[in-house]
């Protein structure tokens, strides 16, 4: 108990808050100080209105990029099974009727592992008006998919 006077000179007693009463408090407090902690809300992009996001994907576009997408549909299931480990080393040939385009696939290498998955050197030519042939590192899933790494035009032998 604190005494405290009083203007008249009267003195009084005044007493303290109970610790828990302060604790009480003191956690009120804090918790409204730091409440404003968990509001959101939307912040603009420091680079522009551009900003690309998204999950990452394969990088097939490489090879990809050099067929017609209805070339492409056609072409990817001929080489990922081409790529797979007992697949023989011989051209594995696909034709678009829809575009007249058509191509080959060669493994050209045995298996060896690239980001946990099981790939393999290979060999595209594509006809689709022009010759074209292209190298790269296919890596085939079991779903069908093929990842395709380090595509580039073929230097030959």
């Amino acid at each position: 108990m604190i005494t405290v006077p009083n203007c008249k000179g009267e003195s009084f007693r005044r007493r303290r808050p109970a610790p828990a009463a302060r604790r009480g408090a003191l956690v009120a407090l804090l918790a409204l100080g730091l409440g404003g902690c968990s509001i959101s809300m939307p912040l603009p992009s420091f680079f522009g209105d551009d900003d690309v996001t998204g999950s990452i994907k394969p990088k097939s576009a490489a090879l990809a990029s050099a067929y017609d997408s209805s070339d492409w549909s056609v072409a990817k299931p001929v080489l990922a099974a081409s790529l797979r480990p007992a697949a023989p080393a011989e051209p594995a040939a696909w034709s678009n009727v829809e575009t007249g385009h058509r191509g080959e696939f060669l493994a050209v290498a045995g298996t060896f592992a690239r980001d946990g998955r099981s790939c393999r050197v290979f060999i595209a030519r594509i006809v689709a008006g022009e010759s074209k042939t292209l190298q790269g590192v296919g890596c085939p899933s079991d779903d069908g998919e093929v990842a395709v790494y380090d595509v580039s035009p073929w230097t030959g032998l």
